[in-house]
């Protein structure tokens, strides 16, 4: 089955509109190999900076002027800052097997607050299975046209029903390197799994963040930033990866029970672990639920070595190098792995005290996990947050950033409101819980069939990190990481013959 990948360009100095998004993927579908593509966002980038001169840069005529001029133009060459990390994206997005199409929100949120084609628009989001969204930074965040296609998603649900099953990532571009591209992004990402949609970042060959983070410090720069193109690869790779995936098991079921571990990590008075109790006893008994509790356990903080993990070998066997007496977590490293999903569980209070937290030091010393080339891969996760109104801890928001960087799949948190020891919006959150356990039944017949058929993305790709990367090296000629792999395939095999089935014609 096809899947269709669709590119979001959320800038007003876009450079295709009209026949141009259809020309411009028509270009990008030609285009043979990595080579071909850099050649092709080189020549588009400065055929748009000559359009700039054009208009009347190099006169140095005022901006609004020079901006009027390029809008007469038929927006069928160029690209954009912003477009040049777009068509990076959706390049690779259709080198692993997806459709792709491209649109331009300035066609549709004008400079003012008039729309225009809105249901053009509409139909445009409807018809995509995966959206990736690229958006210049201000400030630290996204641009008006991200934010007003969001609120547009919010104020009309009820015009875009497939939300919920959809794909989403996130490209950036700033002028500097350090210059909101990763704020943008985490917000856009909080933002549009709060709508249903799942969330996804960059791939595993460009360490797994947030998604595409771009440098362009003015008009034609952005090919020139090597690393930035390379993370907006990963990223349509990454969310065309995960496309694929649910569209290859649309016809077939999950059989029995799907396992998800909560993590309880932060508790006071037993409030945190009551509330999973409760709601793991609301759900049908489809479910198998592990509470693993770390808040009464000594763990002890990362080192932060150089070379982690320790050794390479399989899943199973531990491999951070803190191994005292004194250190709980190498007791439970395997309670970690037998998991469909990840719940990371706290109960933030005003009151901090009789608070029991290892939140920070887990987090932390699970480093080892993700630098085991991804051990917690495409698995689904969504935080369940017991805040008590006034706390502002925000773990939430550092739980789906700190997770989504396993390689993970991340949905919408599941945050309870707490005042006056009461929870006033239990029935939402069993309602949100409900629909986590539907997507992770989704998720795990996915994943199960993609992984029982072979896996050759995943591999921790240490960037700035010289000395592990020598050990890479030494262990890659060891053959300990393809073995490491191959135990993984072969335990989704055995998983994928015992659960997951053919859907009977009469379903």
């Amino acid at each position: 089955m096809t899947y269709t990948v669709l590119g979001i360009s959320a800038s007003l100095r876009n450079a295709r509109r009209g026949t141009g998004n259809q020309t411009l993927i028509s270009e990008l579908m030609a285009l043979n190999d990595e080579a071909e593509l850099l050649t092709f966002l080189n020549e588009q980038a400065q055929v748009h900076l000559n359009q700039f001169i054009d208009a009347g840069r190099k006169e140095q005529i005022p901006f609004d002027q020079m901006y009027r001029n390029l809008r007469k133009l038929k927006g069928k060459r160029g690209l954009s800052n912003s477009e040049v990390m777009l068509a990076a994206a959706l390049w690779s997005a259709k080198e692993i097997g997806g459709m792709i199409d491209h649109l331009s929100l300035s066609e549709y949120f004008l400079e003012t607050s008039k729309r225009n084609n809105i249901e053009e628009l509409i139909q445009r989001v409807n018809n995509a299975d995966a959206i990736i969204l690229s958006s210049p930074v201000y400030f630290g965040d996204r641009g008006s046209l991200s934010q007003s296609f969001i609120n547009f998603l919010r104020s009309n649900a009820e015009q875009f029903p497939g939300l919920d099953k959809k794909i989403y990532a996130g490209l950036a571009v700033g002028a500097k390197r350090n210059g909101g591209q990763e704020t943008t992004l985490i917000y856009q990402l909080v933002d549009m799994v709060n709508l249903g949609m799942l969330g996804v970042g960059n791939d595993s060959e460009t360490t797994s963040q947030y998604g595409g983070t771009g440098l362009a410090g003015d008009v034609g720069t952005m090919p020139q930033d090597e690393y930035g193109l390379k993370t907006a690869m990963g990223t349509g790779r990454r969310i065309s990866r995960v496309t694929r995936m649910f569209t290859e098991a649309i016809h077939h079921n999950l059989v029995g029970k799907h396992r998800i571990a909560f993590w309880l990590l932060q508790d006071q008075q037993g409030i945190a672990r009551k509330t999973i109790e409760d709601l793991i006893a609301s759900y049908p008994d489809t479910m198998e639920a592990d509470i693993i509790d770390f808040t009464d356990k000594e763990i002890v903080r990362c080192l932060a070595c150089d070379i982690c993990p320790t050794h390479i070998d399989i899943d199973q066997e531990y491999r951070c190098i803190i191994k005292g007496n004194r250190d709980h977590l190498k007791d439970m490293h395997e309670d970690l792995l037998d998991a469909d999903a990840i719940v990371p569980v706290a109960y933030s209070p005003k009151n901090r005290a009789g608070l029991i937290t290892n939140y920070q030091r887990f987090i932390e010393r699970t480093r080892y996990f993700r630098r085991g080339d991804y051990v917690f891969s495409d698995l689904l996760t969504a935080p369940l947050i017991i805040d008590e109104i006034g706390a502002n801890e925000n773990l939430h928001i550092r739980m789906v950033t700190s997770m989504i960087r396993h390689h993970t799949i991340v949905l919408n948190p599941m945050v309870l409101f707490r005042y006056q020891d009461k929870i006033v919006n239990w029935e939402d959150v069993k309602n949100q819980f409900k629909t986590f356990n539907q997507k992770v039944r989704e998720l795990t017949k996915a994943r199960l069939l993609a992984y029982s058929r072979g896996v050759n993305h995943l591999r921790y790709n240490p960037v700035g990190y010289v000395l592990s990367a020598s050990k890479d090296l030494e262990d890659q000629k060891l053959m300990k990481r393809i073995k490491m792999i191959e135990k993984r395939i072969d335990l989704a095999r055995d998983d994928c013959e015992n659960r997951v089935e053919v859907q009977s014609s009469t379903e």
